[in-house]
């Protein structure tokens, strides 16, 4: 190893310093050494150690986890496959004993039974003894291996669980119990389906559980065990255990799988068997006898692998904190030379002496520190010109976002310039969108909630454009575009060939590709209150999928794309309003023109009167909202060519639209209710419109009342009026104007179904709204009652009510003429009557007469 610091030129090092400074950086390279020897020998060690240890614990912490995990499967895999294999063998006994239940008591089955019992001891082996008992309970035949058969003993099993337990369930499962102190058996009692088919009680041999139970191994030392229903040992591979009619209820792991119907907690894997040693154990319930089946292996066996690894481990930590010693020691004293050689290299590079080399021969990574010292002048030079390039990146990307908000700029002047116009909007938005994001081409669709059609494209191909002009575009189910249907989210395809839709053929995405020769899609869905009215998309015909960032500039562009959308939506729709009004309006004049001139007004002052009133709020709205739509206007193209990329374009913009959208609603409400007092005006005007001739009442009354009920039905869906009718089949033929008639009726219905509503509102809740309609032969003349038991009418109302331009509705629902156009219908037209009766808060009741037979010339009536 040598080691050398030199300048590559001697005019780079002024003489006197190092001639002062010689001494003195010796003396402080030596207290360096001693130093630095110190912490390279203690950090090797402490590395090599923790690391060790660190290591070994975590080895010896997923070992121990791994270890137990596995343990506990096998424990429990054995337990359930013991406990299956004494539940199926249960289940066959069950299956054997049941042909023997199957015929019914009668005086010659007894050597059949006989016959059949001998063959089930052959067949089952486990059953050493079979006894049949009769419906009544008595025992009428026992066949047994241990003892003599017994026919017909008469003994009395009525009361025996063995018997009123198998009648009451179908099968019994007896306690265990021990025949000579050795071998475990239980009862097995079954009734037949029939009722006179009695019971068969077998006695079996449960010795091939203990068989079981003491084959399982677990380890050297584990075992498995059965414990019944109430925590007594059933089986254990100790018999004595079981002979002592052992009681394991008292343990935490039993208690735990018994109220867990044999399936013990996580928490209880480890726990403390009868002899008081920590065992791993597990369980399986044995169905259907209410058994558990548990395995256990010794802690202490179970962790044996465990603590053999942490002897080793420590073993290894011993022998690797010695070799740290020695290594470090020899490491550290070839460490301090060339770090103090480099520590005086790095004081000459601090002073700017960038031309002095460092000439350090040691073959390692120190050597390279010095070569790195050595080409550090050069790279500080280069890290100028990556400054520039980074300098110059930095500008690319602020020309970029430049680009963008400029993009942006332009399509909001294209929106304010065109107001209502949504095609050079459109392509505005589009060819910034696919010159901002890089890509080929790009198409803007609109949604008709069936179908696509291309708003606006870009550079699109001209072969794929032929293709898709004036067509609507049906998405294939697995293309981009239905996956944007259906989901409302942003689809980004990197590689078209590579899609579903595709590879399946579809038409649309194989022209896409094929024809246009797009790879890389990504589809924006143009979102109006989470409603799908179109998409912008851009492609690329390359394999190149779209930033982020990219992205988020398309989205942006959708989201200018709905608020032109929406803005020519409220500009045309008020454009239409307006146009509609001014209709009115003419209408309106022309209405009075002809009001003025006709001469079968009643009270033509008061009608004009009347005009003039209603007509004035109506007119005065639509003057002052002109004024008021051209300054929202105005300040909406203001908004939108001043609106910076700040976030507060959309706010503006949705408070203006919020205001024109208010006042359209008010033009549109004062437009009905100016047509409707035009209507009402006009029919109160014309007397007789059409012919009269003789026409059914009862078919007038029942179609005025389903015409009604339906309207009103479909004006709003929660209405719920009962109808009743009482309509006399002698009322006959009336010589009417049927229109006219029909409109009266229509009134009066309409306004019964009003009034019993308004008090459902107000009733409590077993109130139900009803109205009646009933008719009544009165030999020359015919009476019609129309009934509702509504809010009623107040006394200084009825005197009034029939006056035009009346109403006692809110302000915008009623007109005022439709009482009064009734009753000139009636009296003047028909020569017949209109009265009221009426309760406030109970009933209103219309009475109308006609007579069969129209005067000639009419009446001058008048109200009764």
């Amino acid at each position: 190893m040598s080691i050398s610091v030199h300048p590559d030129t001697p005019q780079t090092r002024p003489l006197p310093r190092a001639a002062t400074g010689g001494a003195a950086s010796a003396e402080a390279g030596r207290g360096i050494r001693t130093r630095l020897f110190t912490k390279y020998v203690a950090l090797f060690v402490a590395v090599v150690a923790v690391a060790l240890l660190a290591n070994g614990l975590f080895e010896v912490l997923f070992y121990y986890r791994e270890h137990k995990a596995s343990l506990i499967r096998v424990q429990h895999e054995q337990a359930e496959a013991a406990a299956a294999k004494i539940s199926q063998f249960v289940k066959e006994i069950e299956s054997q004993l049941g042909w023997t239940t199957q015929l019914p008591w009668s005086a010659g089955s007894i050597e059949p039974r006989r016959f059949d019992a001998l063959r089930l001891l052959r067949q089952v082996p486990a059953i050493t003894e079979l006894a049949q008992v009769d419906a009544t309970g008595r025992e009428r035949l026992r066949v047994s291996r241990l003892a003599m058969d017994a026919i017909d003993s008469g003994i009395d099993l009525s009361s025996d669980p063995k018997f009123t337990e198998a009648v009451a369930h179908k099968v019994y499962y007896g306690p265990v119990y021990f025949r000579r102190e050795s071998e475990p058996y239980m009862t097995l009692a079954q009734a037949g389906a029939r009722k006179d088919a009695g019971v068969s009680i077998a006695e079996v041999n449960l010795k091939l559980i203990w068989d079981v139970v003491s084959q399982i191994k677990v380890g050297e030392h584990g075992h498995a065990y059965v414990v019944g229903p109430e925590g007594r040992l059933i089986a254990h591979p100790d018999i004595s255990l079981v002979l002592r009619n052992t009681d394991l209820s008292g343990l935490a792991q039993v208690r735990a799988a018994l109220a867990g119907s044999g399936v013990m907690p996580d928490a209880l894997q480890e726990a403390t068997n009868i002899q008081g040693q920590k065992v791993l154990t597990a369980s399986a319930p044995i169905a259907p006898l209410g058994w558990t089946m548990f395995v256990e292996l010794p802690v202490e066996e179970a962790y044996a692998a465990l603590y053999a690894s942490l002897q080793r481990l420590a073993i290894v930590l011993l022998a690797a904190s010695i070799f740290a010693v020695l290594a470090g020691i020899f490491l550290a004293r070839r460490m301090v030379g060339p770090i103090q050689a480099l520590r005086i290299g790095a004081e000459r590079i601090g002073a700017g002496d960038f031309s002095q080399r460092i000439s350090i021969k040691t073959g390692d990574e120190l050597e390279g520190l010095a070569d790195q010292f050595n080409d550090m002048g050069a790279r500080l030079q280069e890290s100028y010109a990556d400054l520039e390039k980074k300098v110059e990146v930095r500008t690319a990307e602020l020309r970029e976002s430049l680009e963008q908000q400029t993009a942006t700029s332009e399509v909001l002047q294209v929106i304010s310039s065109s107001p209502g116009e949504l095609t050079p909007v459109f392509h505005k938005l589009l060819e910034n969108a696919t010159r901002v994001c890089g890509a080929s081409f790009g198409i803007m669709n609109l949604w008709d909630g069936e179908g696509f059609t291309i708003a606006a494209d870009y550079n699109v191909p001209p072969a794929f454009a032929a293709s898709r002009r004036d067509v609507a575009i049906r998405p294939h189910p697995e293309s981009a575009l239905a996956a944007v249907v259906e989901t409302r989210q942003v689809v980004h395809v990197h590689d078209v060939q590579n899609t579903p839709a595709y590879i399946a053929g579809g038409a649309s995405i194989r022209g896409i590709s094929d024809v246009a020769g797009a790879r890389t899609i990504v589809v924006v869905p143009m979102l109006r209150e989470s409603e799908l009215i179109g998409t912008i998309a851009v492609y690329r015909k390359e394999v190149r999928p779209f930033t982020d960032k990219q992205i988020s500039v398309v989205e942006n562009f959708t989201k200018q794309a709905v608020i032109a959308i929406e803005n020519a939506r409220l500009l045309n729709e008020l454009r239409k309003r307006t146009m509609e009004l001014s209709q009115s309006l003419d209408e309106l004049r022309a209405a009075q023109g002809r009001l003025i001139q006709t001469e079968k007004l009643a009270s033509l002052g008061q009608l004009t009167a009347g005009i003039a009133h209603e007509i004035k709020n109506p007119l005065n709205f639509v003057n002052n909202f002109s004024s008021i739509s051209t300054e929202l206007i105005d300040e909406l193209n203001e908004v939108l060519q001043t609106a910076s990329l700040d976030g507060k374009t959309k706010d503006e913009v949705d408070e203006l639209t919020g205001m024109l959208k208010s006042n359209l609603e008010k033009v549109v409400q004062h437009g009905k209710r100016a047509d409707s007092i035009v209507r009402n005006m006009l029919l109160h005007s014309r007397e007789g419109s059409g012919e009269h001739r003789p026409a059914d009442i009862n078919a007038i009354v029942e179609e005025s009342l389903n015409l009604a009920y339906h309207g009103a039905r479909a004006e709003r869906p929660s209405f719920n009026v009962t109808l009743r009718r009482d309509l006399d089949p002698n009322a006959g033929v009336a010589d009417v104007y049927p229109q006219e008639i029909t409109r009266v009726f229509l009134n009066l219905i309409s306004n019964g179904f009003y009034a019993a509503t308004k008090r459902k509102e107000s009733a409590a809740d077993g109130f139900e709204p009803t109205l009646s309609a009933a008719t009544k032969n009165l030999g020359d003349k015919v009476e019609i009652r129309i009934r509702d038991n509504g809010t009623g009418i107040p006394q200084d109302v009825k005197e009034k009510m029939f006056n035009p331009f009346f109403t006692t509705k809110p302000a915008g629902e009623g007109t005022g003429l439709g009482l009064s156009m009734s009753h000139d219908i009636v009296v003047k037209q028909h020569g017949g009557t209109i009265d009221v009766t009426t309760e406030p808060g109970v009933f209103t009741e219309f009475i109308i007469t006609l007579p069969r037979v129209m005067p000639a010339g009419g009446t001058s009536g008048g109200k009764t």
